[in-house]
């Protein structure tokens, strides 16, 4: 789980008046249809993935790092925790680094030249003490949640400082759902990176060569781009994405159970890639000795394949965003889809998802529900649940987008009880519809 929380405040960005969001180990985003639920999902995805890429290449004399460089030289060969009042200083700094930059950045996000009033971070806090240690015979930059560490050498310069202060600041808002800051380069591989899955998969998984060739012609072929289609860059990053699932072999722990999970409850059969120029798809269902196109078969494979060889190659991920996983699914496999994101979210994966689905969200409440009855234990066992499935609500954030008669969205923290949470956008739209049903039988 997430040893630590912050929030994402936004203003003025498109049709989003304001929102703040907070890191949870699992989001849930509701609402109108054309609200922005993706177009602040895609920002989540952004900050996480192009934000190592604000930092500068040579130390700067800015009041905000100024701060930072100070302690850091203050405290070298020191083991010591790296206190609040210091977390907040590099916080500023990141913030000082994200206003200057975050026309780029959204622009880099968006595909089109658009701005924010205003984005930064705010309202850190953490479970546990963060430590700055040292190695005196250490030759590499290592962390996990409860340190960071640096070799100890004779001679700092204000350059390794800045390296080194650029890697705190990274580890304190990123570790544990974002890749590492400084990663060796392996050609073809994600060193952590976040995943992002798209609405509208059936499509992509069908048409993804075509896509794949396109989007190669407009990195390449100047002439070509007045003619390509645009995508967003959490959407190219999918389609490069699908140039490297490739079936592994002996997948082991939460890969394992993933596909496992997913071949026996959702989609029936297995899903295998053939590599050529690009990966080839074919699906297999239960019972049948032959493979079969993708695109003759079910739409529940096409739109869950994706989530099926993320987990079957085996591809380095930290967090995952998953637009409508309830696409195509009959309400039972939405059940089952929600289940399967809950025992991600226990076995340590975040998962941050928009949704329309009520079922999805009255089993994530049920889930809530169960962790919190006295007789947990006997009615797990009645309906075949297991720990993995039960739910602790202080590990969900749920936000409703609405849209304002001005057309712009405003967002709103739903209330989070023991019983899970109210979403009025699904309560009022099913009250609506159970009180025609009774006008309509005349009762």
């Amino acid at each position: 789980m997430l040893k630590k929380e912050w929030v994402l405040h936004v203003k003025g960005l498109a049709k989003i008046e304001k929102a703040d969001v907070k890191i949870s180990p699992l989001i849930c985003f509701v609402g109108d249809n054309n609200s922005g639920k993706s177009y602040l999902m895609s920002l989540l995805w952004g900050i996480l993935t192009l934000g190592k890429d604000i930092f500068p290449k040579a130390p700067s004399d800015a009041k905000s790092y100024k701060k930072c460089e100070k302690w850091l030289k203050d405290n070298i060969g020191n083991r010591t925790e790296i206190k609040e009042e210091i977390i907040r200083d590099y916080i500023s700094w990141f913030n000082d680094l994200l206003s200057v930059n975050k026309k780029k950045i959204l622009t880099r996000i968006y595909n089109y030249e658009v701005d924010a009033a205003f984005i930064e971070i705010r309202d850190y806090c953490r479970q546990n003490k963060l430590e700055l240690r040292w190695e005196e015979e250490g030759i590499r930059y290592s962390s996990n949640s409860d340190y960071i560490k640096f070799p100890l050498e004779k001679e700092i310069s204000r350059e390794k400082l800045l390296r080194m202060n650029s890697y705190i600041c990274w580890n304190i808002l990123m570790e544990g759902i974002a890749a590492p800051l400084f990663t060796p380069v392996v050609k073809g591989r994600r060193m952590g990176e976040p995943v992002y899955l798209p609405a509208s998969r059936t499509g992509f998984m069908l048409t993804y060569p075509q896509l794949i060739e396109q989007s190669l012609q407009y990195s390449f072929v100047p002439e070509a781009r007045e003619n390509a289609s645009s995508l967003t860059l959490p959407y190219v990053d999918f389609l490069q994405l699908l140039t490297k699932f490739d079936e592994k072999q002996n997948l082991r722990g939460t890969s394992k159970w993933a596909v496992d999970y997913i071949e026996k409850n959702m989609t029936k059969g297995r899903i295998a890639v053939k590599k050529s120029s690009l990966p080839m798809i074919q699906y297999q269902p239960e019972g049948a000795d032959t493979m079969i196109p993708l695109y003759v078969a079910s739409s529940i494979v096409t739109e869950v394949s994706p989530l099926l060889l993320l987990f079957k190659s085996n591809i380095d991920f930290k967090s995952l965003i998953i637009e409508e996983p309830e696409a195509h699914l009959h309400p039972s496999l939405q059940q089952q889809m929600s289940r399967f994101i809950i025992n991600l979210v226990n076995r340590g994966i975040p998962v941050w998802i928009t949704t329309h689905s009520d079922t999805i969200l009255q089993h994530i409440n049920s889930m809530i529900m169960l962790q919190n009855n006295q007789d947990v234990q006997s009615l797990s066992e009645h309906y075949g649940y297991k720990k993995q499935d039960l739910l602790n609500a202080k590990d969900v954030s749920m936000y409703e987008f609405g849209v304002t008669d001005k057309g712009k969205t405003c967002l709103r923290t739903l209330d989070r009880t023991n019983y899970g949470f109210v979403v009025p956008t699904f309560n009022n739209a099913i009250e609506k519809i159970v009180n025609e049903v009774y006008m309509f039988q005349g009762e």
